[in-house]
């Protein structure tokens, strides 16, 4: 302590600067300054707290602990989903799809950088549409994983491999054909060369299960996708629904874009697909879901920025669309660029940039609804403090604008989390609803964000069939759901 002492006394408050980096320490008031809020303000937050989360969500099991602590000010902020008129119509379309959802299917595709991943905030939306208008199973996803789904049990032999279309690209894929959820999986290595023997049969295998914790919804299924491409050699299948074989047949060579599909009378305790072959096909997806109602795919894309779509080839992202058919999109995206923004130029770039994906997604999906969903707070440390990143706010209004010029809905998670430095009383809360890195959500806090967003889309709906009565007079669904969950 007399070292650290020392050092605050001779250290210059301003910092060292060497070259471009510069060297702080904290001074001897901001190594000892009382960090708490005084106790009538503490008083404040933990009404506030214990307020919020009575009006909106019902404690359950994956919520089972005391709440102490508020998040401050958060009732200020609830904003709600922000649109211009010319993106009524196609909202209007996914709320009338909704209403025949008994007889249709209706599907939302969920796409969003890693505060979606393992399934987190699309699966209380999933399950909360699903409860209210029809609908069953987790929807798509891969067959390897980066953050594996609470609402997937998976198991696969050894020998497949991901290829992600962004990020760190394998450098054997010469091509750009990575469809739907922006990667594939085959359990061979790219070919080199398009001619490729026979004498070396390859077989893999892929095992589906009851996931273990999930909503009741996401554990019922009545039918199997497996979305798929095949180059240079036929591949044997076999579809196995506990231990009965369903289906069999060939995935013939030169095949650019195929579905294999399978329904079932009663949700199988296990499904194996099993393939051989001289060569592997490039599943594209897989999907568990029902013959009608509600189906909400959890796609996340770690460390995207979301302005990789146009960089995708267009004839498989179309056919896969036509195939799916959704008929709402939500691009949550923005956080993984902000640390990276400068200036005010690079905010505007980056949304000029991202409008530039919206047409593009938008020309494929012709008849689909899109929502936008800005970045949360995200904190950057400056001394002692953990401060607002300088350039979040230029950066969600940047989104906004290509959004709400687009066609598209807006919805500022920014401001629902309480606005500039609002971060730091996520993570501090009783029960922490943020991770120690300033940026993520812990479950408990994207269950709060999932349950804020749902309400929202829901209440829209709400005054859609009742134009009469206020948004604001539309009551709030609680989430009375209980998940076993770790």
């Amino acid at each position: 302590m007399i070292l650290l002492a020392g050092i605050m006394a001779i250290f210059p408050k301003d910092g060292i600067q060497i070259g471009s980096t510069k060297i702080e320490f904290p001074t001897f008031n901001q190594f000892f300054a009382h960090q708490n809020t005084t106790a009538d303000s503490l008083a404040d937050v933990q009404k506030d707290l214990i307020e919020l989360f009575d009006s909106t969500v019902i404690v359950s099991e994956i919520d089972s602990t005391l709440i102490k602590y508020r998040l401050d000010s958060l009732s200020n902020y609830r904003k709600s989903i922000q649109l211009a008129d010319n993106a009524k119509p196609a909202l209007h379309r996914f709320f009338d799809a909704l209403d025949n959802a008994q007889n249709k299917k209706v599907r939302i595709m969920h796409y969003g950088d890693s505060q979606i991943e393992a399934d987190r905030i699309t699966s209380v939306l999933r399950n909360e549409l699903q409860v209210k208008f029809g609908g069953y199973g987790v929807g798509l996803f891969d067959v390897i994983q980066v953050a594996p789904k609470m609402s997937v049990n998976i198991e696969f032999s050894e020998n497949w491999k991901r290829f992600p279309g962004f990020g760190r690209k394998d450098s054997s894929v010469t091509h750009n054909k990575y469809g739907p959820l922006m990667a594939f999986s085959r359990y061979t290595d790219i070919p080199s060369t398009t001619i490729i023997p026979d004498s070396v049969q390859h077989n893999a295998w892929i095992t589906l299960k009851k996931p273990r914790a999930s909503y009741s919804k996401t554990k019922t299924h009545h039918l199997l996708k497996v979305i798929l491409s095949n180059s240079y050699k036929p591949v044997h299948y076999d579809i196995i629904a506990d231990g009965a074989i369903l289906k069999s047949g060939t995935i013939s060579a030169n095949t650019p874009f195929q579905v294999l599909s399978t329904t079932f009378s009663n949700t199988p305790e296990e499904i194996s697909i099993m393939f051989s072959g001289a060569d592997s096909p490039d599943i594209y997806g897989i999907s568990l879901e029902g013959n009608n109602g509600v189906v909400v795919d959890n796609i996340p894309l770690r460390g995207s920025s979301g302005t990789i779509f146009t960089k995708q080839n267009q004839t498989l992202l179309s056919n896969s669309f036509a195939n799916l058919s959704p008929n709402l999109i939500i691009m949550e995206f923005g956080g993984n660029v902000v640390p990276y923004i400068k200036d005010e130029k690079g905010c505007k770039e980056f949304g000029n940039w991202f409008k530039s994906q919206i047409y593009f997604m938008k020309k494929l999906n012709p008849n689909a609804a899109f929502i936008v969903i800005g970045p949360g707070d995200m904190s950057i440390k400056e001394g002692t403090e953990f401060v607002t990143y300088p350039y979040l706010e230029g950066v969600r209004d940047a989104l906004k604008e290509a959004s709400i010029s687009s066609g598209c809905m807006f919805w500022d998670m920014y401001e629902v989390m309480g606005g500039k430095n609002s971060m730091p009383t996520w993570v501090n809360a009783d029960p922490s609803l943020a991770a120690s890195d300033y940026i993520h959500f812990s479950p408990k806090g994207a269950k709060k964000i999932a349950v804020e967003f749902t309400n929202k889309l829901i209440k829209m709906y709400e005054n859609y069939k009742n134009p009469s009565v206020p948004l604001e007079e539309i009551k709030e669904e609680k989430d009375t759901t209980t998940v076993n969950a770790k």
